[in-house]
């Protein structure tokens, strides 16, 4: 919109004209266009740009106000997906992975993904293969509500993590 040419800033000699009715006026002077939009009480608008501009009759601040509009209409349409990550270790007792199974529940609810990791220092990087994932299925039974597995079981680094979404 801060392209949009009006009335005197147009600079072809000559415009495709197009009424508020949406009837096409054929090819016109830029002059007799402006004559034109001031009879009518309404504003000359480029709506596209080329040899001949395509130029429209009408009231720009009702169609800027209706684009605002239609803009903030479209991103409350849109759903953000937010990617929530919980990570613990191969030595996590069993009340810390039941909390957080919990807390997997309800980003799941909330129709959030959710990035589980388990992470391994030292020797314990060793074992990353059978006790990372053993541990990450033992915590994806403790899960209550239903999801899907987004991306299978990885090794990066010293850690295995797996992306489940709802």
């Amino acid at each position: 919109m801060e392209q949009t040419r009006l009335n005197e800033k147009i600079r072809a000699p000559k415009v495709l004209l197009i009424d508020e009715t949406g009837s096409n006026l054929g090819t016109v002077n830029t002059r007799d266009a402006l004559q034109k939009a001031k009879e009518a009480g309404l504003d000359l608008v480029e709506v596209n740009g080329g040899q001949v501009p395509v130029c429209k009759l009408m009231d720009f601040g009702k169609y800027k106000y209706e684009q605002v509009k239609k803009d903030k209409l479209n991103s409350k349409k849109q759903t953000i997906t937010v990617t929530k990550e919980i990570k613990f270790r191969p030595t996590t007792g069993d009340n810390d992975l039941v909390y957080r199974a919990k807390q997997v529940d309800e980003f799941i609810k909330e129709k959030n993904k959710v990035r589980l990791a388990v992470r391994f220092r030292g020797r314990e990087a060793a074992h990353i293969r059978d006790t990372g994932k053993t541990l990450l299925e033992k915590f994806l039974s403790m899960l209550t509500t239903s999801y899907n597995i987004e991306s299978e079981m990885a090794i990066e680094g010293g850690s295995i993590a797996i992306i489940i979404a709802p």
